[in-house]
Order: structure tokens, then C-alpha cells, then sequence
């Protein structure tokens, strides 16, 4: 095969790799999630349970205002998903991710095809999204995190409806405009920066084709950019006026605003803008040194763009000019936004400039930043116009060593870091639940939880998925105690008394227990401790009646088999639920038959109250 032959193969080859690398890291995204993932609400997904509104689809609870935003979409994709899915994070955050992601990287590639029209630099560009898709984003940990991505899916959908599936007729036009303006509301309902984003990506688009020459393009764009900002204009006000009223968000409004004019804002900034090119060199020089290239290149790549929308700039650069440079505000305005309300959230610890900008590579708000590497590519491709593919092929390879260094590639170890973390969480609940005593691990006091029953409560009565892992068991310290009986308080049935203090059963022994009415009609989950010596092995059976049921029934009971001598006792635990809570009254039955028995401790007790003590 000739050198020629194999410098077409490799022409032909490279943009299906480059295809197909985002959609591979996409896939090694999902099988992570499915392979290290955790059923189990995080932070902020437990807000919903201590105030016992997961499946609410009410409008008070859809548009109530918390941390600076209203977020009805995405609460009312919540709640289906809490009466559909219970809740469970493993198929919740797959669909989402599934639907979010694939959905940005579907507009991506449409978007970059039409405003290139050159499928080899179109593959090229998109390639550039793995940026997008390394861990650590909305995905893995909260499932309410991926709200914040919702805007972005509408308005490259707005993006995509408005230029790239534009028709000549009047009516198409019509129906083009009320997909727009539609889309618009979503992102704006979705999220604050949503509807912001809104706001700036409209009126990007209509000052942009203000300036262009007069044609299709340039109504397009002026007629969709004012749709898109009128629906931005309208959910920034209802945003503003829902969230700012007094009392509205106590916790949002008590939360210190950093301004442009302070320096930790650009710093804040600035370490956002990084992360979202992968995790931090660890020489604070090189990685300020970086983050300084990259926004030089951002600017230069405005400019060049920005030149694009008059004549002389061609169709394409017009093309690239209209998606680009709104595109690039809209980023900037959330990354503003971020800055304004998350750089004053810090510890006493972490002053100055080097601290902030460190500090700004936690959490997920980096995201929307990862949108902007494609399309400096594809920048560089209009640019560079014949030169434009042995440039795009040796920035990409570049790129890609450097995701590489960073971490991008790195998927699994998020997963598994989280997943280590989510099982320290487990065996927390786990030991105390059932206790009595309030319920607390670390983490819940971040989000206002002092006791994490009233929220197991709740995830008990709407069937979360979780709570299947998290049952009340038996345990010392054996919750509210409700009765204590030793052996000189037991009036046994059907038995005889020996003269040595052990007992004969006559055929059916039995022990009434009567406890409180009021605790016994409150509780959800009750125990019960008996330590009983037997003649020979056996099997205790414990009776119980739910509110309302007239007398004990074989259906209604707990058998627990045993193994026990004269001489060594048998601790035999019974666990009750009951959604609705239990008649005052208990049946003991320790063994079949006419053997031998001495109880010689008995407790009763209440380990979930219907409300947290």
C-alpha cells in the first residue's frame, strides 16, 4: 500500500474516531455510574425528605425559591421520578445522564455541522467535547445537580430550532418562533441562569444580526433572538421577584454576594474557567499561566468572530458568528452569576487570591464552560480555511494529551471515590437507626438536618428505594422503651408454675403485653427483646394487631426460631412495622407444646416514632 493510500485511509478514519470518542466517553460515564453508583439520596437530594415533599407536584412547592433560583422543571421531574423510579439515583441519574449529556453532545454536533457545512472540521471540532464529558459534573452524586444543566439543553435547542431547521414559509416561521419562545421558558423555569442565559443568548442574537446583511439569516436571527429574550425577560422577572421578596429564601438571601469590583470574583472566576479543562496542574504558577492562555485564546476567538458579522466575513464566519459569540456571553454571564453568589461561601481558612482560586475547583460549576472548547476549534477551522484540517488534527492531539494530564479521561475513579464515601454514609444510618437517638452523620448538618428520622420517615411512606437497605433491626440501646417486664411481672396463660421458677406450658403458653395506647398508635416500627431459657430448641411466635383490627390472627404475627438450654438463654428479637401504628396489646407465645420455659427479661420498645423526638 502506498503512502498515498494511507493518507486517505487516515483521512477517511480520523473523523469517525473523533465521533466516536465522546460518544466512548459517554458510554465509560454510564457503565461507571451503573458499576460504582449508590441508592441513597446525597446533600442536597435529602432536603426533599426531611420536608416531606418528594413526590409534590403542587405549584407553592414547584416554584419555591431556594438558593437564589426557582426550579420547577427539574422538581417536577423529581417527583415523577420519586413515584415512578422511588427515587432510586441508579436508573434516575442514567436517564438523565442518558438524556442531558447525550442531548448536548446531539446539539453540539448539528449545531457545529451547520454553521461549518465541512464534515471533516465538523468532526474534528466535536471531538473537542470529551471536556464535557469528564467526572465530577452534575452526574454521581446529587440527582437534583443535573437541574443546573437543563438551561443549556434549551437553549441549543432554541439555537438548533432557530437556525438549523429554519424554513422559508411564513408558517414554519411561525411554528419556529413558538418553539423558540417555548424553549426559552423551559430554560428560564429550569434555572436562574437559565433564564438569564436566556436573555443574553436572545439579545446576542439579535445585535448580532442587526449588523449582518440583509437576508434570511439576518431575520432569523432577529426574529428568534427576540423571542429568546422575551422569554428570558420574563423568567428573569419572575425569577428576580420569587426569589428577592422577603422571606421568600432565607437561606439564598443570607448568603454573601461577591461584586465584580472585588478581586475574589475574577479569582473565583478564573479557577471555574480551569476546571472545566480538567483538574489543576498542582504548580500554582503553571496552572494560573494556563487559565490566563486560555482566556486569551476566548478573547481572540470573539474578536475574530465578532469581525464575521459583517459582509466581508463570508456566510460561514456569519454562521459561526451567531452561535459562537451568544454561546460564549451566555457561559460568561453563569460563570459571573457562580462568582456573584459562591465565592463568599468559604471557610476563615480560605483567604486571598490563591486560596479562592483553588477553592473555585470544587463542586460541579465548571460545567457549562466545557460547552466553549469546540467551538474555539472551530474558530481556528474558519480561520485557517485551507490549512484548517492538519491545524485542527495537531491542536486536537494536543487537546487530548493535555485531557490526559488533567484527569479528564479518568472516569472511574470518581465513581469509585464516591462510591467508598456513600458506604461510610450506609453504615452511619445504619448503627443508629433504631436507636431512639436523633440521627446524624456528616454531611446532613450541611443542608439544615439535625435528625435524619423524619426524613427516613417520609422515604418509608412514599416506598424510596433506598430504605430497603436501611431496615430497623434490633439493637441495644433498643429505641423508646415502651415496657420493661421481668419475671416476677409476667402473668402467664396456659402455663404452670414449677417450683424452681421455671414455667410448664399446657398446650398454648401465652403472655399478654399491653403498652400505651397513644405510643402503641404512634409508632411505625416497634421491637421486642425477650431472653428465654427453654428445655430444648423451639420457636417463639409474637401476635400484634393494626390500628383497628379486632383480635390477633396467624397472619398477623413473627415467628423466630431459637436455640436455648436450661443453661444458656436465648435472645430472641421480634421487629413490627406498621405504616398506620398498633393496638395497645402484644401476644407472646415462647415455644409449641408443653415444654419447659423461663423468660427471665422482656422489653418492648418504639424504634421509629411516627415524628422525629
Amino acid at each position: 500500500m502506498s503512502g498515498a493510500d494511507c493518507l486517505a485511509r487516515l483521512r477517511q478514519a480520523l473523523p469517525r474516531a473523533c465521533v466516536a470518542l465522546p460518544l466512548f466517553m459517554l458510554a465509560a460515564n454510564v457503565l461507571a455510574w451503573l458499576r460504582w453508583g449508590t441508592d441513597l439520596p446525597f446533600l442536597d437530594d435529602w432536603r426533599a425528605y426531611n420536608t416531606e415533599q418528594t413526590t409534590s407536584l403542587a405549584p407553592a412547592r414547584l416554584f419555591e425559591a431556594a438558593n437564589n433560583t426557582i426550579a420547577p422543571v427539574g422538581l417536577a421531574l423529581d417527583a415523577l421520578a420519586q413515584r415512578w423510579l422511588g427515587g432510586n439515583p441508579l436508573p434516575y441519574q442514567t436517564l438523565s445522564m442518558l438524556g442531558v449529556l447525550g442531548g448536548l453532545l446531539w446539539l453540539q454536533w448539528r449545531l457545529l455541522g451547520w454553521a461549518l457545512r465541512q464534515p471533516v472540521w465538523q468532526a474534528l471540532a466535536f471531538a473537542f467535547t470529551v471536556f464535557m464529558l469528564q467526572s465530577g459534573s452534575y452526574w454521581g452524586e446529587q440527582n437534583l445537580a443535573y437541574h443546573q444543566a437543563l438551561p443549556l439543553l434549551a437553549l441549543l435547542g432554541a439555537a438548533w430550532l432557530n437556525f438549523g431547521r429554519a424554513r422559508p414559509n411564513a408558517a414554519a416561521g411561525g411554528w419556529r418562533l413558538a418553539g423558540v419562545l417555548a424553549l426559552g421558558l423551559l430554560a428560564g423555569l429550569s434555572y436562574v441562569s437559565g433564564a438569564v442565559g436566556a436573555l443574553v443568548m436572545g439579545g446576542g442574537w439579535w445585535l448580532l444580526a442587526w449588523r449582518m446583511p440583509p437576508q434570511a439569516l439576518r431575520a432569523r436571527g432577529m426574529s428568534g433572538g427576540a423571542a429568546l429574550a422575551l422569554a428570558g425577560l420574563l423568567t428573569t422577572a419572575l425569577q428576580m421577584g420569587l426569589t428577592r421578596r422577603s422571606g421568600a429564601d432565607s437561606l439564598g438571601q443570607s448568603m454573601r454576594l461577591t461584586w465584580p469590583h472585588e478581586g475574589d470574583f475574577w479569582w473565583f472566576m478564573a479557577g471555574k474557567l480551569g476546571r472545566a479543562s480538567g483538574h489543576g496542574f498542582e504548580s500554582l504558577a503553571l496552572e494560573a499561566a494556563w487559565v490566563a492562555l486560555l482566556a486569551l485564546a476566548l478573547l481572540a476567538a470573539a474578536a475574530f468572530a465578532l469581525r464575521g458579522v459583517w459582509a466581508a466575513g463570508g456566510a460561514r464566519r456569519r454562521r459561526l458568528t451567531l452561535v459562537w459569540l451568544p454561546l460564549l456571553a451566555v457561559v460568561l454571564a453563569y460563570l459571573a452569576l457562580v462568582s456573584l453568589g459562591r465565592a463568599g461561601l468559604r471557610g476563615a481558612d480560605e483567604q486571598g487570591a490563591a486560596a479562592l482560586f483553588r477553592l473555585a475547583y470544587g463542586r460541579f460549576h465548571f460545567f457549562w464552560a466545557t460547552l466553549l472548547p469546540p467551538w474555539l476549534a472551530a474558530t481556528l477551522a474558519v480561520a485557517l480555511r485551507r490549512r484548517a484540517e492538519r491545524a485542527l488534527a495537531a491542536l486536537l492531539l494536543a487537546a487530548l494529551a493535555l485531557a490526559a494530564a488533567r484527569g479528564v479521561f479518568d472516569v472511574a475513579a470518581y465513581y469509585r471515590s464516591a462510591s467508598a464515601f456513600r458506604a461510610g454514609e450506609i453504615r452511619c444510618l445504619a448503627r443508629q437507626l433504631g436507636s431512639g437517638q436523633p440521627v446524624l452523620c456528616p454531611g446532613f448538618d450541611a443542608v439544615g438536618i439535625t435528625d435524619f428520622t423524619r426524613a427516613y420517615l417520609h422515604a418509608r411512606r412514599v416506598g424510596a428505594s433506598f430504605v430497603r437497605y436501611l431496615p430497623i433491626a434490633g439493637r441495644d440501646g433498643f429505641g423508646h422503651e415502651m415496657l420493661r417486664l421481668e419475671p416476677g411481672q409476667m402473668q402467664w396463660q396456659q402455663a404452670r408454675q414449677l417450683e424452681d421458677g421455671w414455667l410448664q406450658g399446657l398446650g398454648d403458653a401465652q403472655l399478654l403485653l399491653a403498652m400505651p395506647a397513644d405510643r402503641a398508635a404512634a409508632c411505625r416500627v416497634l421491637g421486642v427483646q425477650a431472653l428465654l431459657h427453654a428445655g430444648q430448641s423451639g420457636v417463639a411466635q409474637l401476635f400484634y394487631r393494626l390500628r383497628g383490627q379486632a383480635g390477633f390472627e396467624e397472619g398477623r404475627s413473627v415467628r423466630k426460631p431459637y436455640a436455648a438450654s436450661r443453661e444458656r438463654a436465648a435472645l430472641i428479637e421480634f421487629v413490627i412495622e406498621s405504616p398506620e401504628g398498633l393496638e395497645p396489646e402484644l401476644r407472646l407465645d415462647p415455644l409449641e407444646g408443653q415444654g419447659e420455659f423461663r423468660v427471665d427479661e422482656l422489653r418492648v420498645a418504639c424504634l421509629l416514632p411516627e415524628k422525629a423526638p
